[in-house]
């Protein structure tokens, strides 16, 4: 008897031993956070949301007519709805007659109403939240949105590619690393929270397939979080996908592993977090005590980095399937450059075209080289103003079942939370349609255009012509880079008569002639008339070139952030700079 009691304290003692050190090493948590992975991805396969899309897009002008009836009928007893009259626009042609198309400032007043806790302004009740978004380094802007539209953001837009991942890459979705910050816990005076876009709104119920090592704590510097999620991503030899808000994220990752490589590799030997960060015991030792030391790990990440960075992300994880980051108007430099280099050889989804405002369409084919997305008839109603109309205050607007292949437009949108008739400011050109429903590619946004004398010359049109300028300077390749209108940059203009001042990143050169400089000028010219005709005349003045550090434009994205009170992941980098606070940043860093 004495024996039996002995032998099950012993056995006893072994399972509590073994148990801790599972815990000790984070298998526990490991293996229930991949259990509770596995339930969640078994539980969107049996939906089939990708069906649901189908039935939208095959009925796609009455699936936009019975939804716009709805909205107009839900909040026809709200403020909003009773100053507009909803309950006598029983049709399309009706509203489109009797409302007009709006803008921000429209809503500013009914917005901080209902912040303040009134209800029924814009929509019934109140909001669940309110979304506070930067603008692209412009104004920030704060759009209501309530818990039902959350939900229907996930199933119509975040649930359909995520089975499109699963299907076109089997497993990915089972070990993904998302770089990202959290967003800090603010509220209204009347207790409505405010919520960062994208992050809450796109990402939020993903949480079970996103392992979280750390606690977010305020004494964590940007570089300090950011650094610690990269060291447990790069301990598993097993992702399949790497993911952030932004492809400017994703390249800010890979230049902290470039330069800190050799104290990445050592943290992951020794088991512990860079002594350098000055942290509180607490939050050190509950990093440190998921971070087990791994020597061979770190002897093959050696031989690696070694080798050198071009093409490192297939190194580092050799059955990584995808990198997934959404597109915003000033991606195309960062996403580019993350092909050429670290991310070799691995295909790029931007999955969503999703706004504060509302989801507007879903990237169904992950592996073309530019993304399309299929416009999403059940999540909002559309319209769109043809481009060549699109600087008139109240232009026509065309429906659903108007629009045609090859032709651009602005986009309108009336969503489901206050906002009617609400112009976007992004240009999209329809390219083909997927049953019924247009499938669209961003074109640029209108507000992210450069314009001292009324010519109007966009981003991607800008970026295209600087390209062509750097191609003439020998040795030099574009890094990053940023343009403002002279007349925003005060005592730092430069000169009298209105023009671009341009802020590049080169590498490969340390200093431009005059001449040089002047070749961005003359490429502008050639690329668009207007500009070249108010150059001839005089009324515009020649193109400013100044070079600056690449680690200015971070400092950039770092003031944005804090001018918007939102995290610095969901700053959407715009190299069309809009607010003086920033041009002073970007000013006070040039190198010549």
């Amino acid at each position: 008897m004495i024996s039996l009691v002995v032998d099950t304290l012993l056995l006893g003692a072994i399972v509590i031993f073994l148990l801790f050190t599972l815990w000790r090493s984070g298998r526990v948590k490991e293996w229930t956070t991949g259990l509770e992975r596995k339930r969640f991805l078994n539980s969107l396969s049996r939906k089939n949301y990708g069906k649901t899309l189908d039935y939208d897009t095959s009925n796609a002008q009455d699936v936009q007519t019975s939804l716009l009836q709805e909205i107009l009928r839900k909040h026809q007893n709200t403020e909003y709805g009773q100053k507009h009259n909803f309950k006598d626009l029983i049709d399309v042609s009706l509203f489109q007659k009797f409302h007009p198309l709006t803008q921000y400032s429209d809503y500013e007043n009914y917005i901080q109403r209902t912040r303040e806790g009134e209800e029924n302004i814009l929509l019934q009740g109140k909001p669940q939240a309110v979304i506070t978004t930067v603008g692209a380094l412009a104004n920030s802007s704060l759009i209501p949105i309530s818990a039902k539209s959350i939900r229907e953001r996930f199933l119509q837009g975040t649930a359909v590619y995520m089975e499109v991942i699963q299907s076109l890459f089997p497993g990915a979705l089972e070990k993904v690393a998302r770089f990202a910050f959290p967003s800090s816990d603010s509220q209204s005076e009347a207790g409505i929270p405010n919520i960062p876009y994208p992050s809450d709104c796109v990402f939020g119920p993903l949480n079970k397939i996103y392992p979280s090592q750390i606690s977010p704590h305020t004494s964590l510097t940007h570089y300090e979080m950011l650094y610690t999620q990269i060291l447990f991503a790069l301990k598993d030899v097993d992702l399949r996908i790497i993911e952030a808000n932004y492809s400017w994220v994703l390249r800010h990752v890979f230049s902290i592993i470039e330069e800190h490589w050799e104290s990445l590799i050592k943290d992951i030997q020794k088991g512990h977090l860079n002594l350098d960060f000055k942290l509180p015991l607490s939050i050190r030792k509950h990093i440190e005590d998921s971070l087990v030391p791994d020597a061979a790990r770190a002897e093959d990440l050696s031989i690696q980095f070694k080798k050198g960075f071009c093409g490192i992300a297939k190194r580092m994880w050799p059955n990584l399937q995808v990198v997934i980051a959404m597109e915003s108007g000033g991606s195309d430099l960062d996403k580019q450059i993350l092909m050429d280099t670290f991310c070799q050889g691995i295909p790029f989804y931007s999955p969503l075209y999703c706004t504060a405002e509302g989801l507007c369409g879903v990237n169904l084919w992950p592996l073309k080289n530019v993304s399309h997305y299929v416009l999403c008839p059940s999540s909002a109603f559309f319209e769109f103003i043809p481009v060549d109309s699109s600087d008139q205050e109240q232009p026509r607007t065309l429906c659903i079942q108007d629009v045609s292949e090859s032709k651009a437009y602005e986009l309108v949108i009336t969503n489901k939370d206050g906002l009617y008739r609400y112009r976007l400011g992004d240009v999209v050109q329809v390219i083909g349609f997927l049953n019924h429903s247009p499938i669209l590619e961003v074109l640029y946004r209108k507000s992210q255009t450069l314009s001292v004398r009324g010519e109007y010359i966009t981003e991607s049109g800008f970026y295209k012509s600087l390209l062509q300028t750097v191609a003439m300077w020998p040795g030099a390749s574009l890094l990053n880079y940023c343009c403002a209108d002279s007349g925003i940059m005060g005592p730092f203009s430069g000169g009298s008569d209105p023009h671009y001042q341009v802020f590049v990143a080169l590498k490969g050169v340390r200093d431009l002639s005059e001449e040089q400089r002047y070749k961005l000028d003359q490429t502008l010219q050639e690329h668009f008339s207007i500009y070249k005709s108010f150059r001839f005349k005089g009324s515009i003045g020649p193109v400013r070139v100044y070079l600056t550090s690449p680690k200015s434009f971070l400092k950039l994205i770092e003031l944005a952030a804090n001018l918007s009170g939102i995290p610095l992941d969901c700053v959407p980098f715009s190299h069309t700079l809009k607010k003086q606070e920033l041009v002073e940043c970007i000013w006070k860093q040039v190198l010549s």
